[in-house]
């Protein structure tokens, strides 16, 4: 098949895999009655393979289109599969799921990919360097964006209310259309003023798969098609899948979800800064970050009134403290405009803290 050829070697392994996996895992369920944790794993791996495809093809449309709209089928892209999931799991009413899987999002791209992108990169490449001013512009535009999401949950917390308190619609809605505008108004920047886009251009002369527009948006389709359906079983299989483990809601949306719905991203920013192309392992980072809290979190936000389940940007405390240091840190490296693997180690290390305290808390 055309579509085949046109792979690498590595990916026609993983379409054919992911194909095999996806029929795998809808046969389970719908054809073999398997319920519960099989059902999760199983979907959980043709998540982690469609995700890569999706991202092959919004590549392949991106270089097809120039790098100006290029850029921002991939800021429009990146989260898609972790969109799905989360509105899976917003119909289902798993709603602390959810919000958890928006702040381990960010977290896990600041702090986790990062990290990994900083320390591999820097022990291969020795120190690294990239723009300050333009990686300076994304940072702050990340520190306002998760300003601006917060901003709900610090109300709520200084009046004395909490996480599971009743949502307040208009509050809620009126904070997600501005969340949306200014996501709007950032890639209307960064289609006007592509010099100065972390990471603008070709990483390294790599259009994706030689496919045709046409092959390209259908693969995107069905990709997107199939996401649907995994996303759908992977959210009914949830609740036993914690049973199982003894895990907790929170726990499973804060860093498992966020984890399966952009593996494959996390890894090509891995692969770039070891290529010492840390200003392309930014730009993941810290796009799919802003991408996070100014299209996912406002977007679901909506989607909850339209399903019957009002969504609130009300966050635990230590979900507030998380995101806003990896934003903080975060910010201080790109102002240097120089990294090195230590610094890597470093944020590795607070994700690690982080994430044995995310295992404890409630929720």
């Amino acid at each position: 098949m055309s579509i085949l050829r046109a792979l690498s070697p590595v990916g026609r392994g993983v379409l054919v895999a992911t194909l095999a996996v996806s029929v795998l895992s809808v046969a389970m369920e719908w054809l073999l009655h398997v319920e519960g944790t099989p059902v999760f794993l199983v979907s959980a791996l043709g998540i982690l393979g469609l995700a890569y495809v999706v991202g092959a093809a919004t590549e392949r449309l991106g270089a097809l289109a120039g790098p100006q709209v290029g850029g921002i089928l991939n800021a429009t892209f990146g989260n898609v599969a972790e969109l799905i999931i989360a509105f899976f799991a917003l119909v289902a009413g798993e709603l602390e799921v959810v919000k958890a899987s928006l702040t381990g999002s960010i977290v896990g791209n600041l702090l986790l990919v990062l990290g990994f992108s900083l320390f591999l990169g820097g022990l291969r490449n020795g120190q690294q360097r990239f723009s300050p001013k333009v990686a300076g512009l994304d940072a702050t535009l990340l520190v306002l964006a998760v300003i601006g999401l917060f901003v709900p949950a610090v109300f709520a917390l200084s009046t004395g209310g909490s996480a599971g308190a009743e949502p307040r619609t208009l509050e809620n809605v009126s904070v997600a259309l501005v969340l949306l505008v200014l996501y709007a108004l950032n890639l209307v920047y960064r289609l006007r003023h592509p010099e100065e886009v972390l990471g603008g251009g070709d990483p390294a002369g790599h259009a994706g798969p030689a496919w045709s527009a046409r092959v390209a948006v259908l693969v995107l389709l069905a990709a997107a098609a199939l996401l649907a359906v995994l996303s759908e079983q992977l959210v009914g299989a949830i609740d036993p899948f914690i049973a199982s483990f003894d895990l907790t809601p929170f726990f499973v949306g804060v860093i498992l979800i966020p984890t399966i719905g952009n593996l494959a991203e996390h890894l090509v920013a891995v692969q770039l800064a070891i290529r010492d192309r840390v200003d392309f392992a930014m730009a993941v980072a810290i796009g799919s970050s802003l991408q996070v809290a100014l299209f996912v979190a406002p977007v679901l936000v909506l989607l909850g009134l339209v399903v019957g389940q009002p969504m609130d940007l009300v966050f635990t405390p230590l979900e507030i403290a998380a995101v806003a240091a990896a934003a903080g840190i975060t910010a201080l490296i790109a102002f240097d405009g120089e990294s090195n693997w230590l610094e890597g180690a470093l944020l590795l290390g607070v994700y690690a803290i982080l994430a044995v305290s995310f295992f404890y808390l409630e929720g």
